[in-house]
């Protein structure tokens, strides 16, 4: 019996570490975001949640650019997962923000005041500079992305990348195109 469990385990723990997502593209990730910012990832903690039932990493981001929202110079970035003393928590999905290394972060706040990432790993996209040109990659890794009209996976599971400069761009047009109109 032990044996059949074992090799169960291995044939399926591939598919135990994903967590399922529809495939978030610039507009859907600017329209449900709160707040758009450039920033760069510090300081990072991992506590247990108030119930102590959940444990989150939180991250000191320091912004250097807001896209929409309020303005702040730090804010703090809490991602599901983490290890507290000996206790350790992983969310496939939920991905990580490197020290010292720069993101345009697509965040919501949620019922509890915590600021995360739209779409789990989806709304962090790192910079990259090449041919000095800024580039923006998001990551789709620990997410099985399914399509959103039959829930069976995508043919499209290729992360987002673009130019800073146009994803600045697309982000300030959406939100334009977003705004009530004035009264004349």
């Amino acid at each position: 019996m032990s044996r059949l469990l074992i090799a169960l385990l291995l044939v399926f723990a591939p598919v135990a570490y994903a967590t399922t997502a529809l495939k978030l593209s610039l507009d859907k990730l600017t329209d449900t975001s709160s707040r758009i910012v450039v920033a760069k990832a510090g300081a990072s903690e991992a506590r247990w949640d108030a119930a102590k039932t959940g444990i989150w990493t939180h991250v000191s981001v320091t912004i250097s650019e807001t896209l929409k929202g309020d303005s702040e110079k730090t804010l703090d970035v809490a991602i599901r997962g983490g290890v507290v003393g000996t206790v350790g928590q992983h969310v496939a999905g939920a991905g990580n923000l490197e020290k010292d290394k720069e993101y345009l972060l697509f965040l919501w706040k949620d019922d509890a005041g915590r600021w995360q990432l739209q779409g789990m790993i989806q709304g962090a996209f790192a910079l990259e500079t090449r041919q000095n040109v800024v580039y923006a990659r998001n990551s789709l890794t620990g997410l099985t992305i399914v399509d959103a009209a039959t829930l069976k996976p995508a043919a499209d599971k290729a992360a987002v990348e673009l130019k800073l400069s146009d994803a600045r761009t697309s982000i300030a047009a959406r939100i334009k195109a977003n705004q009530p109109e004035q009264p004349k």
